[in-house]
């Protein structure tokens, strides 16, 4: 492992670790953390860089993921960054900087919100000991938090000064699968990081959404959508507009290319009475790469959604090769080849765990397969932070496996009654917060 001793751009060591097979069980809870500025930064579109945030104490026994959906006017936060060395999953972490990736130039001021953290708590194990793992049992944390949220509307940015508390929301594991179709052309040329306009997707309240790994266009990977205009709550309905797209090499979107997908999940922040839910199919072009040129195909493809497993594994994403990497410019690196079983969906493992940059996507030679077949990835996306050297045997990062039942609609609606009558027990048996 790779990281920086004492700052970010400073002195980097590196670290021998054992791995082992581990695996964990999640709680049904997940805890909000915020991520505010502590300084004013100037950034410029399509340049990452490391912000420093109000420290954020992470508990023992848990792993954290960015809330999508852009949370600051001028881009997203994809990864953030330990104080120190990274620590293992059971032991208390501290959050102190964030990996920015900019969509515009300007300047975050000291006190904007540029992020949230979701924290999943989890209880850890040896692969053959995952089925008799309990969940922990969680008392979720309420925080009043002050900070400015921004967002821009016809050219401006808008800063508003909120006092609001932030706690969390219970998990229903149930999911669907929304498509991100481009809805104009655009020029791309590799490293930019453009927003492209794509067919508006309706979320329902009380959903949160995030990229379904493996690259599904051979020109880049989306790293997170947009939403225009003043952001709204999870609890609110939402309508998505654009999408943030990282190109990996010079090319054209064209209208209709499918980009990128996202999982949308039901959550609990509030009692309900019921979830919407209308997918139609939906006319895409796959772009993919075969025989050393670019493939688009006019597909169809029908709405489903799965239930997720409450447990998981880790596959960590050892470099294959030895790579120059350079500020800036994604690049591909060869990593020891994973596999993904059948019925298995990818998740980031956030936390950097390079020095030089951070692991965004999978992306594999084959042809794309669905989340239902076997598939194995081969390289993996790596958006460089600085200039450096990626040596073959160290760690670019960690995915998390879990396993899904995938259905139709009608499937999915039986999972989610189910599920709101489950919540509705367990509100009328405690009080919020639950576990």
């Amino acid at each position: 492992m790779l990281y920086w001793v004492d700052q970010v751009g400073g002195k980097v060591e590196r670290l021998g670790v054992e791995l082992k097979p581990f695996g964990y069980k999640m709680a049904p809870v997940t805890q909000w953390k915020t991520l505010i500025a502590e300084e004013d930064v100037e950034v410029k579109k399509g340049k990452p860089v490391v912000v420093k945030v109000k420290p954020v104490d992470i508990p023992d026994n848990t792993i954290v993921g960015p809330l999508n959906i852009m949370r600051h006017a001028l881009g997203s936060v994809i990864d953030v960054v330990e104080c120190g060395i990274p620590d293992r999953v059971e032991e208390e972490k501290c959050i102190n900087q964030v990996l920015f990736i900019p969509v515009d130039d300007g300047t975050i001021k000291a006190g904007d919100l540029v992020g949230v953290l979701k924290v999943f708590f989890i209880k850890t194990g040896l692969l053959s000991k995952i089925p008799m793992l309990k969940p922990p049992k969680v008392e979720l944390r309420e925080d009043i938090v002050e900070a400015s949220i921004t967002w821009r509307d016809n050219g401006n940015i808008y800063r508003e000064r909120m006092k609001t508390k932030v706690f969390g929301y219970t998990r229903s594991h149930i999911g669907v699968w929304e498509l991100l179709i481009a809805d104009e052309r655009v020029k791309v040329k590799k490293g930019d990081v453009v927003r492209i306009k794509i067919k508006e997707v309706n979320l329902p309240p009380n959903t949160v959404v995030v990229p379904l790994s493996f690259m599904r266009n051979a020109y880049g990977t989306v790293l997170d959508v947009v939403q225009l205009g003043r952001p709204r709550k999870v609890e609110e309905e939402k309508k998505i507009q654009q999408a943030v797209f990282l190109a990996v090499e010079d090319g054209w979107i064209e209208e209709g290319d499918l980009l990128g997908v996202i999982n949308v999940y039901f959550v609990g922040v509030e009692k309900l009475s019921g979830i919407p839910l209308e997918l139609e199919p939906r006319e895409v072009n796959l772009v993919y790469r075969s025989g050393g040129g670019i493939i688009r195909k006019k597909v169809s493809v029908e709405p489903f959604g799965y239930r997720r497993a409450a447990s998981a594994t880790w596959e960590v994403l050892v470099a294959n090769e030895r790579k120059e990497v350079r500020y800036g410019e994604p690049c591909l690196i060869k990593i020891k080849k994973v596999k993904i079983p059948r019925n298995t969906i990818v998740y980031q493992m956030c936390i950097m765990r390079h020095a030089y940059g951070a692991f965004v996507d999978l992306y594999s030679e084959t042809p794309l397969q669905k989340v239902e077949e076997e598939r194995y990835a081969d390289r993996a996306l790596f958006y460089p932070i600085a200039d450096g050297e990626v040596r073959e045997g160290e760690i670019i990062g960690i995915i998390n496996l879990y396993s899904v039942e995938v259905g139709t609609l009608s499937k999915v609606k039986q999972w989610l009654d189910s599920w709101l009558d489950e919540m509705g027990e367990a509100f009328a048996e405690s009080e919020w917060p639950m576990w």
